[in-house]
């Protein structure tokens, strides 16, 4: 067998990583979170029943409430991915926002189970970082779709080189987390019938048909 490279343990290590926090993250927002909730309305309801009581319980409330907004923060500076916040699309709506010359098509119908969808955003995010840096970029398409597995496609224009860096760790870390991660060079011809090379990468995720679907 094989004997794997560091930088596959280091990817393997990133993705463990990666899913701890958003246990971590899901942990303190449902569970703790939740508990600071009833406490809060416990106390309301202590307040009302004992008013003499009113202003220490307004003190431990006040408590009760930097406590809950400290969880909340926290839960926010752990999740790995916006995914989370505003889903998968909106993720992206905002990501091709960010970049500016990136149109975004998405027909994706597949349900993904939260960490796998992290993992996917993370894969086309680090893509589309990529692309923009690759020389002579004038434009990325991303399009995901499918119904029963997740397919994302990038496709940009532009000197075609090796993979380098940043796409080479995001094809490993897209790979430990169970995905596919496919780079290609895709030649094109010109209106002046020059031969100009442009890179597509194409990640695909199996999922499971959506509830009645």
């Amino acid at each position: 067998m094989p004997k794997k490279s560091p930088a596959d343990e280091l990817a393997r290590e990133c993705v463990a990583t990666y899913v701890e926090l958003r246990r971590a993250s899901s942990l303190l927002h449902d569970e703790v979170g939740a508990l600071l909730a009833v406490a809060g309305l416990r106390l309301q309801l202590l307040s009302m029943d004992f008013p003499d009581a009113g202003p220490r319980v307004t003190e431990v409330a006040e408590a009760l409430e930097g406590a809950m907004e400290q969880v909340r923060k926290l839960s926010r500076q752990l999740e790995p991915s916006p995914v989370r916040r505003t889903g998968l699309k909106n993720a992206l709506i905002d990501l091709a926002e960010e970049y500016g010359a990136v149109t975004l098509r998405y027909t994706a119908k597949a349900v993904l189970a939260p960490v796998a969808v992290d993992a996917l955003y993370r894969a086309i995010a680090s893509t589309v970082a990529a692309a923009s840096t690759a020389p002579g970029v004038n434009g990325v398409t991303v399009s995901v779709s499918g119904s029963q597995s997740v397919t994302a496609r990038i496709a940009w224009n532009g000197g075609f080189r090796s993979p380098g860096r940043d796409l080479t760790a995001a094809a490993l870390l897209a790979r430990h987390s169970g995905m596919k991660f496919d780079i290609t060079a895709k030649p094109e011809i010109t209106r002046q019938n020059k031969t100009k090379q442009g890179t597509i990468v194409v990640i695909q995720y199996a999922g499971r048909r959506p509830p009645g679907g």
